[in-house]
């Protein structure tokens, strides 16, 4: 695999051998956190890389609890597997005991508008980790939402959706983004309020762009 085939928010696993193709060199806490992490079978998430990568070199990072953060380059050729962000509907049992009413509605909400809603963030690393004695989703945490509106799907009334129950419910906190045709990526909230330009995020860096822009990517998809 190559570099361009991962994209934000992707997810790689690393086979067994992984110490044998870093890149970099890791503090020694920081590579025995890592090993507890892939001994388990875990995945790592796709980093944006930096100026000055080699065209082969593939970033990666492991969130612990209490905002500890590790991060891995090596080649991409290294990764073993590489999959999508987990979906919503799977993950919502991680918010019930704080939020009942509210992720039921969101549950219901998305599965009739956004079925296919991913999530990243605080919920997808509680997801992965599969463990309740690593606890990423507290009762401050936000649903980072990513949306992929496909074929026949209306962007504009699942944002309407989202609104509303973020008015029926002040927690939790929706935030996210919209998946753009290429890779790259927008912030739904900021896409919503109609901005003359959108921060543009991808693997690579950032960028502004108009919002017509936008909304032309969005519209070749939805059709």
């Amino acid at each position: 695999m190559r570099p361009a085939d991962f994209a934000r928010h992707d997810w790689v696993y690393l086979p067994a051998d992984w110490r044998d193709t870093l890149a970099m060199p890791l503090l020694p806490a920081d590579e025995a956190a890592l090993a507890r992490w892939i001994e388990r079978e875990r995945p790592l998430v796709v980093a944006r890389r930096q100026d000055g990568d080699a065209p082969d070199l593939l970033r990666l990072g492991l969130a612990l609890p209490g905002k500890r953060r590790v991060g891995v380059a090596l080649p991409a050729q290294a990764a073993r597997l590489r999959r999508r962000a987990p979906y919503l509907l799977d993950a919502v049992e991680f918010g019930a005991a704080f939020w009942p009413a509210a992720m039921r509605d969101l549950a219901t909400l998305i599965a009739r508008a956004a079925a296919d809603a991913r999530i990243f963030g605080s919920f997808a690393w509680q997801f992965f980790a599969a463990d309740p004695s690593l606890v990423y989703v507290t009762a401050s945490s936000d649903i980072d939402l990513l949306l992929s509106p496909g074929p026949g799907q209306r962007l504009e009334g699942l944002l309407a959706r989202l609104d509303a129950f973020a008015t029926a419910h002040p927690a939790p906190r929706l935030d996210g983004e919209i998946a753009l045709p290429g890779g790259d990526f927008v912030s739904w909230r900021e896409y919503a309020a109609r901005p003359k330009q959108i921060l543009v995020k991808g693997s690579d860096g950032v960028s502004l762009r108009r919002i017509e822009d936008i909304d032309l990517l969005l519209a070749a998809r939805a059709a």
